[in-house]
């Protein structure tokens, strides 16, 4: 695996082969069913749905795929990765946790989790989805919601620029107030980097206050489908994060 190393994230190429990639796509084209319509032209599959299961027990690759990540183990794996290039501005505050395989988090609403947990344990879990983005598909610059603590996307095809679908990280101009608004205003940030949809391809970074990140309008000028996983590891609560005070 080829890493490249950033301030915002990591990215690590061949994270899955192209060939088992191929099969994804295979596999969510012939499943044909998905769970919402969202952000002008992103249809999900969502982990905890009934299709999501149903996709899965079809979808030998796709099903080997989750398993590998939903566990406690590759989380670890994944953050020490991104802790480990010695710049990140936060730390989180969790303690003692315990990985549920099985909570996920809700769609819609204020609610974090569709799932009872006790909130006085540090629970956390995987959340992610199986996405087809088409013509359309934008999202403005932002940071995930306050329950999140490492984001992910993987690319399962290429495109080109003229495709659109860029996926941009976002430096603060200034500080903001210290409550770094989920969506800020354009003026206070300003691009620091961008990732292009390459098969296999995923990116990782800590869901930090200020991680801000937006994927440019799709075009679909060559490639008329963008295909990608989305997951985030998240808690059953709002993450404490602090200021990291070596940087």
């Amino acid at each position: 695996m080829k890493k490249n190393l950033n301030k915002k994230f990591i990215k690590i190429e061949n994270f899955i082969s192209k060939i088992d990639c191929m099969k994804i796509i295979k596999e969510i084209d012939k499943f044909k069913k998905y769970d919402d319509l969202v952000m002008s032209g992103r249809k999900r599959i969502n982990k905890g749905s009934k299709n999501f299961k149903d996709f899965l027990r079809a979808s030998k690759t796709s099903s080997s795929f989750f398993k590998k990540i939903n566990n406690v183990k590759f989380y670890n794996r994944i953050k020490s990765k991104i802790l480990n290039q010695n710049t990140q501005s936060w730390r989180d505050e969790i303690k003692n946790i315990k990985f549920s395989k099985s909570v996920f988090g809700s769609q819609k609403g204020k609610k974090i989790t569709k799932n009872k947990t006790n909130i006085r344990k540090n629970i956390l879990y995987l959340d992610l989805d199986f996405s087809v983005s088409e013509k359309g598909y934008f999202r403005g610059p932002h940071r995930d919601r306050d329950s999140r603590v490492v984001n992910f996307l993987i690319y399962l095809n290429e495109l080109k620029n003229v495709d659109g679908g860029i996926l941009h990280f976002y430096k603060t101009k200034k500080k903001i107030n210290y409550s770094y608004p989920r969506f800020p205003n354009k003026k206070d940030v300003s691009v620091s980097d961008k990732i292009i949809s390459k098969r296999g391809t995923g990116a990782f970074f800590l869901s930090a206050p200020d991680s801000y990140h937006s994927v440019s309008r799709f075009y679909g000028k060559v490639n008329k489908k963008r295909y990608f996983i989305y997951g985030s590891y998240s808690l059953n609560k709002p993450v404490k994060w602090l200021k990291n005070t070596l940087n």
